[in-house]
């Protein structure tokens, strides 16, 4: 009996030496930065703004290549945002190989709240997009809208 005491005595003390050895081996508790940490919040930021740059961009393309849209066919720059703006959602998403498809969301909800908004900072930064985009093309934009609006192919919504 003395034996299968002692032999359970050196199996508690050789597992209590290995989980103490164990414990020193493992890795220290990962420490991030507050800006490891703020990085994917900000990613989502990024994504937004990517796509309100492709609607500017593809506004500042049609300008620069067709010139001010003819008042009936005022829908069909919209289609045109849309259009370059979800082929960047599918640059994103090519380029973040499937993972992480929120980010492509944002991009596409950047994407649309410019397309049907966009309008309004023309109201509002007259100026710089009159040295971007030209005069004519601003008076056209401030004939065909309203300040505080949505445009939702070529229908104003105004808000409140």
């Amino acid at each position: 009996m003395d034996t299968k005491s002692n032999s359970f005595e050196d199996r508690v003390a050789r597992i209590k030496k290995r989980s103490a050895e164990n414990t020193h081996k493992s890795p220290m508790p990962r420490t991030e930065s507050i800006w490891q940490r703020l990085g994917y919040p900000a990613a989502f930021m990024g994504a937004f703004l990517l796509g309100v740059f492709a609607v500017f961009l593809s506004r500042l393309i049609q300008y620069q290549s067709v010139g001010i849209p003819v008042p009936g066919k005022v829908g069909t720059q919209d289609f045109v945002s849309l259009g370059l703006a979800g082929g960047a959602c599918i640059m994103v998403m090519l380029f973040l190989k499937g993972k992480l498809r929120e980010f492509a969301g944002a991009l596409t909800v950047g994407a649309l709240v410019t397309t049907f908004s966009f309008h309004n900072f023309v109201w509002k930064y007259p100026v710089f997009f009159e040295l971007v985009y030209g005069e004519d093309w601003v008076e056209f934009v401030k004939d065909t809208t309203e300040p505080s609006s949505l445009n939702l192919f070529g229908t104003i919504l105004p808000f409140g």
